[in-house]
């Protein structure tokens, strides 16, 4: 790794903690809530946020890399350019990419196409109750008109509007909340504007039922929904994002939600990637003060492979430390997430499992006994390991996982 700047130079960088709320994939949000893109220009999110352009710059030592997904780019436009006719469930291992991906995409197609995006990020929220879930989709403003004597309120949705009276009919099971979200759908349609649906992990209200009762779940009456407004209706695309294999795998199963879904699997980058990224560090991630030799990549290859978040992170250490030291010590403090994940409980049983993964890549659901189920479940819940639904399949989530496994065992 050869160093090309002072250590005072490297600290040029600084983050304006008073205008930016946490990292988002692709970008920052403004407390204004506009979408701040890693060019520094904060921009309205498609069909998101309600606010102009302005171009604001900002001086980083490292920025977050988007490198190529080209397949992927291609394949999230082909299924655009056709009408409606299934949910579209991209899956994957945690951190592969998934929501940076779902970005980077709208962030290029809304300049080709008139399209109104709902992305809602179950990730970031906290759901406890239906109401809740109903709170989120229907976010408050209480701004009023002068007109309005009886202060009459609307609820500004991330995605629709509603009166304080329908809301209330609503809360209360007198309306139902997919009607009104179709009538948006058509709406939209009828403007000439593509409906665009997106859910980042689902699972996350797989929990819920309607109103507080135990008949209805809020999760099928949502899939139901999406059946109708793809397959059936043709009205608007649907897209789900999930990194829980488990959770896919009931729906992948059902036989009625398997002849209306496509699964698309978005996987850690390829070797190719991370060497071209690695070794042109300046053009993708913006570094100036280092440059690292091929040697030097290979070892982050061994190490991570194409897990990118866990690339921004070594990148990040070696403004300030050699590169053997950071790979080793984050080699390390693998093996102890995974020490500290086996020694909690059933200990001889999560080791028995593990202890496949020494020596291969992956295990086959066909080669699991039926008396593991239960931990199996919870390493991927856990996410120690990722279960491929298409392909019926566990293995790490990630190379440093794999690492973390093997120095357990040695």
């Amino acid at each position: 790794m050869k160093i090309i700047a002072t250590k005072a130079q490297r600290h040029k960088g600084i983050l304006f903690f008073l205008n930016l709320v946490p990292w988002c994939p692709g970008g920052y949000f403004h407390r204004r809530q506009n979408f701040v893109d890693h060019d520094g220009i904060e921009k309205k999110l498609p069909g998101y946020y309600n606010t102009t352009m302005t171009k604001e710059k900002f001086e980083y030592r490292k920025d977050v890399a988007f490198i190529n997904r080209e397949k992927e780019l291609a394949f999230l436009k082909g299924c655009l350019n056709e009408r409606p006719e299934s949910i579209l469930f991209l899956h994957g291992p945690k951190s592969s990419g998934k929501t940076t991906l779902l970005y980077k995409f709208f962030d290029q197609i809304q300049k080709e196409q008139k399209m109104d995006v709902k992305f809602l990020n179950l990730r970031e929220r906290s759901i406890s109750n239906y109401k809740d879930f109903l709170g989120i989709l229907f976010g408050a403003d209480y701004s009023k008109t002068k007109k309005d004597v009886k202060e009459i309120r609307e609820y500004d949705l991330k995605f629709f509007k509603l009166s304080v009276e329908v809301l209330k009919e609503m809360q209360k099971g007198e309306l139902d909340p997919f009607v009104i979200m179709k009538k948006e759908f058509l709406k939209k349609r009828r403007q000439g504007i593509k409906p665009i649906f997106i859910i980042d992990e689902l699972q996350a209200i797989d929990h819920l039922y309607m109103n507080n009762g135990k008949e209805h779940r809020v999760i099928i009456e949502l899939f139901n929904f999406f059946v109708a407004m793809t397959k059936e209706s043709h009205l608007a695309h649907v897209i789900i994002a999930s990194s829980d294999g488990y959770f896919l795998n009931t729906v992948y199963i059902d036989s009625k939600l398997k002849k209306c879904s496509t699964f698309y699997k978005v996987d850690y980058l390829e070797k190719q990637d991370v060497m071209e990224w690695l070794l042109n560090l300046e053009k993708y991630s913006k570094i100036k003060d280092y440059t690292l030799a091929e040697a030097d990549a290979e070892k982050i290859w061994d190490t991570v492979a194409g897990s990118m978040w866990e690339i921004q992170h070594i990148l990040s250490q070696l403004f300030e430390h050699p590169i053997d030291e950071v790979l080793a010590d984050y080699k390390q403090k693998m093996r102890g997430m995974i020490t500290y994940y086996i020694v909690q409980k059933d200990r001889k049983k999560r080791e028995k499992i593990l202890s496949h993964f020494i020596n291969n890549d992956y295990l086959w659901a066909r080669d699991t006994d039926e008396k593991d189920s239960e931990i199996l479940r919870d390493m991927v819940s856990n996410n120690i390991l990722y279960f491929d639904p298409t392909q019926a399949v566990y293995y790490p989530q990630g190379k440093s996982f794999q690492w973390g496994i093997r120095l357990y065992f040695e």
